[in-house]
């Protein structure tokens, strides 16, 4: 009997140290002319865990609308390299995959709202660098890009909670076509308030089984002869 109390007692503590667990969430971007970097890194522990993914290179096939994503995964300190194919029906598929789950959960904004709240914006930084040979359209550009980057900026802050205040910004080039830009962010949940949204997901779903597009997904719908969900 001591024994099994015990044991309870551990997962019950385990349990508690997962659900509490701070996970944090890096991600970089950067686009330098037609050079694109996506750098994302998951820690918990004070980094005694971390996750890594990179993706140096995204570029479009020769004659076809196919990406060509190369991909490196690091788990503490294990390395695995990816070279992955994306075309326009994975996308078409995915969106579709989108809108089927949409269609499916009640309440799905409310509750991916009510989660946003929770996790904590540390840092987010966003500049750009734009311009055409032309000054006056370069002007009317540099316009736009403000208009729009305040726009979603804002649209951010009423969604998350930003621990520090925005900083962004856009220097127009007058001398040459450019289009460059880099995002920062830091972002910070608990592991248990997104098993709480997880579970608040599964809990809402309704109108039956999902027919999913996509092929990783098609297999929990049971589509294409694989399992049923």
């Amino acid at each position: 009997m001591k024994w099994l109390l015990l044991i309870i007692g551990i997962l019950i503590l385990v349990l508690l140290i997962v659900v509490f667990t701070k996970v944090r969430v890096s991600i970089d971007y950067k686009r330098v002319q037609t050079n694109d970097l996506i750098h994302i890194k998951l820690s918990a522990w004070y980094g005694l865990f971390h996750y890594t993914i990179k993706v140096p290179v995204i570029k479009m096939e020769d004659d076809s609308t196919t990406v060509v994503v190369n991909k490196e995964q690091e788990m503490n300190g294990k390395t695995k390299k990816e070279k992955k194919k994306i075309t326009a029906e994975d996308m078409r598929d995915g969106f579709a995959d989108i809108l089927e789950m949409l269609q499916h959960i009640i309440g799905f904004h409310k509750i991916v709202r009510h989660f946003a709240g929770k996790v904590q914006v540390k840092k987010f930084t966003w500049h750009s660098k734009v311009g055409t040979k032309n000054a006056a359209h370069t002007g009317v550009l540099t316009g736009a890009c403000w208009a729009l980057k305040g726009s979603i900026i804002g649209l951010l802050t009423t969604y998350f909670n930003f621990r520090i205040m925005p900083s962004y910004s856009i220097t127009p080039d007058f001398q040459r076509w450019q289009a460059n830009t880099s995002i920062s962010c830091i972002l910070q949940f608990r592991i248990g308030q997104a098993m709480v949204t997880g579970i608040k997901l599964l809990r809402y779903w309704k109108g039956g089984k999902p027919h999913f597009k996509s092929s990783k997904l098609a297999k929990l719908s049971g589509d294409s002869n694989k399992q049923s969900f």
